[in-house]
């Protein structure tokens, strides 16, 4: 019979005060929308199925609008109402609702995912590496059957489902990948406590047992579920695979714009990523929060919510488009030792390009390579990723840390003030090494926990990856500390003024004061060369133009061009990715005149005069970057600058 049942105590059965769910909340998140959004998509992603498709996740809070009348949930609530009254049962009286009562709830579904498969007969922890999504969702408390490549591994992330209700209860329908079923089963997480003189605990909705063991089953009988998902609204086919969670008569706290921002701050990067996608749907809000359609969400926030939240995607969606080939690769730690920063994991022969970057306001993508030591198995080559940009708006100064798409937002990192940063674990051994690091919701970090899988060193060893921006900023802006005058030079040189005659500014005797002496008559010095060409700055390039009249006209011009730095040649510092003078957005606006150009690629222009009144233009550079031109002519009275 479908029903809500309560288990009875049994003699020698210890009183039942489940902590996991408080636990959680004050280890964490403390606001439940946060942590309801933060782990119900962490799960949906874990269950994504193998194809391409990203995972949609579906969030509809009724509000009072949409809230159910008695007459429409009460099916779903037979039998239970006894025990959601019972004295000492852990729900607040004062906000315990009862069966008469309009029934405002949340729908937490997702799409493209497996459903909890697994044999629901199963009521004992099944076999290591047996998978049972079931069991694991229904029957057990802080135990998990996620392998190392799934995003949480507690088991107590479910428990926010719970905690968001009123009635510590939370319905699900599943269609499941592996036999296609689709069933409905509810849950009720309760204090031990008494209805009629006798001790109950737990409930579940679902088929109640007619013999041993004494285990309810889930509901699949197909009249029950078009019934409740015409309730609550499910949308769920009957072939779509998934889950779909109703937590009923949830905690007023969630807000919709508490649960619009969680979705934002922390799943912004799987869904510019195309991983993810998520349905937002309330009284006041209707939204699919998409790779196409974030960045104009966002700026629908609150302007501080958007200030904070912009300049991240904005790396975010240069993130995507880096290559493998854009990124700098450093030296690894010593194998086998604690890894440690120094000077040394930079190559010579990138640190110079590394600071001229940094220093520009240029964004850096830098990949660490470490070596995972367990402490059963062999050592695994892994690696992480930093992502940074020098952005005096970012006044907190520290990273953001993302594993495997989950965004870890309370890492107590060392602070970089002044730069915006991501760094990124997707390496299977490195983020199982951070996974195992992070506490029960995911959102920060401790060596302490690492203690019993790997070897030591580990403190040491996650302090790394923790402190990696702060690391190398201080690398990189090392030489910038040092004393370099050619900082402050602009684009072209200034000539000195010329030596003054006045004895009171060189400090020589006044020829006056000897009457003896007759001052030399001052000659006039030879006039300077003229000039062949000049080259004249531009706002985004520039120019090199006819040069005095008089001047012998060349007869070739090489044009060399690359961003200056503040140490060392610039021109030999020439990276192809900076720009290429044939290609875009570099290009000659206007025509040239009294130019023929004989080749134009990479950083060289050489250009044949053709007039005597001569003129080329090069635009399309980065702005925010110094340019480094070197002019050769070449021909008649040939000359350099």
């Amino acid at each position: 019979m479908t029903n809500w049942y309560f288990r009875k105590k049994q003699p020698g059965d210890q009183n039942r005060e489940p902590i996991h769910g408080e636990f959680f909340a004050k280890d964490a998140i403390s606001e439940p929308g946060k942590a309801l959004v933060r782990e119900g998509i962490q799960n949906s992603l874990d269950a994504s199925l193998d194809n391409s498709d990203p995972v949609l996740v579906r969030i509809f809070l009724s509000g009072d609008v949409n809230a159910l009348e008695a007459d429409q949930h009460s099916e779903f609530f037979e039998g239970a109402w006894d025990h959601f009254q019972a004295e000492d049962n852990g729900l607040l009286p004062k906000t315990t609702p009862n069966g008469d009562e309009r029934c405002p709830f949340i729908l937490f579904e997702d799409m493209n995912t497996e459903g909890l498969t697994g044999d629901v007969n199963t009521w004992s922890k099944p076999p290591r590496r047996v998978e049972n999504h079931f069991y694991h969702f229904y029957r057990a408390e802080g135990q998990s059957d996620k392998g190392a490549q799934k995003r949480g591994s507690w088991g107590v992330g479910k428990t926010v489902f719970q905690r968001a209700s009123r009635l510590s209860t939370v319905l699900g329908l599943t269609v499941r990948e592996d036999d296609g079923r689709r069933l409905l089963m509810g849950k009720a997480v309760l204090r031990s406590h008494n209805v009629d003189d006798a001790p109950y605990q737990d409930g579940y909705l679902g088929v109640g047992p007619e013999t041993e063991p004494n285990v309810v089953m889930p509901i699949d009988d197909q009249d029950i579920i078009r019934r409740y998902c015409e309730a609550f609204g499910i949308l769920r086919g009957d072939d779509e695979t998934g889950l779909s969670l109703v937590i009923p008569w949830y905690d007023p706290e969630i807000t919709e714009s508490e649960v619009v921002r969680a979705v934002l701050r922390d799943y912004f990067f799987p869904i510019l990523t195309g991983q993810l996608e998520v349905m937002v749907e309330t009284p006041s809000f209707d939204a699919c929060l998409d790779r196409g359609n974030l960045e104009t969400e966002v700026a629908k926030l609150a302007p501080e919510v958007g200030a904070e939240l912009k300049p991240l995607i904005d790396l975010a969606l240069w993130i995507e488009g880096v290559r493998n080939e854009d990124r700098f690769q450093l030296e690894g730690p010593t194998p086998g030792q604690a890894w440690k920063w120094d000077k040394a994991l930079v190559p010579e022969s990138v640190m110079g390009e590394l600071q001229t970057l940094f220093r520009t306001g240029q964004r850096l993508a830098v990949r660490v390579p470490v070596e995972i030591r367990p402490q059963e198995g062999d050592s695994r080559p892994s690696f992480f990723d930093m992502y940074l940009v020098r952005d005096e708006k970012e006044t907190v100064g520290r990273p953001t840390f993302i594993r495997e798409g989950i965004i870890i937002a309370d890492v107590r990192s060392a602070r970089s003030r002044g730069v915006r940063a991501i760094v990124i674990a997707e390496d299977p051994p490195l983020a199982e090494f951070i996974r195992d690091a992070e506490n029960p919701s995911h959102t920060d970090l401790d060596h302490a926990r690492l203690r019993d899988k790997y070897k030591r060193g580990y403190k040491t060893n996650l302090e790394f990856v923790i402190n990696g921006v702060s690391e190398l900023v201080g690398i990189l802006s090392a030489e910038e500390r040092d004393e370099d005058k050619r900082l402050l030079s602009d684009f072209f040189s200034i000539p000195a003024p010329p030596e003054s005659s006045d004895p009171e500014e060189t400090g020589d005797p006044d020829p006056g004061d000897d009457p003896g002496n007759e001052p030399e008559v001052p000659t006039d010095p030879p006039p300077p060369r003229p000039k062949q060409f000049r080259v004249e700055k531009r706002t985004v390039g520039f120019s090199v133009v006819a040069g005095d009249g008089g001047a012998e006209v060349p007869d070739t011009l090489e044009i060399r061009v690359a961003y200056d730095i503040r140490r060392g040649k610039p021109l030999k510092k020439y990276n192809a990715g900076d720009f290429d003078l044939g290609g875009e957005p570099i290009s000659l606006d206007p025509e040239p005149q009294g130019i023929e150009i004989v080749e134009r690629s990479g950083n060289r222009i050489v250009a044949k005069i053709t007039e005597p009144t001569f003129a080329i233009h090069v635009v399309g550079f980065d702005s925010r970057r110094q340019l480094y031109v070197k002019v050769n002519a070449t021909g008649v009275g040939n000359g350099n600058s």
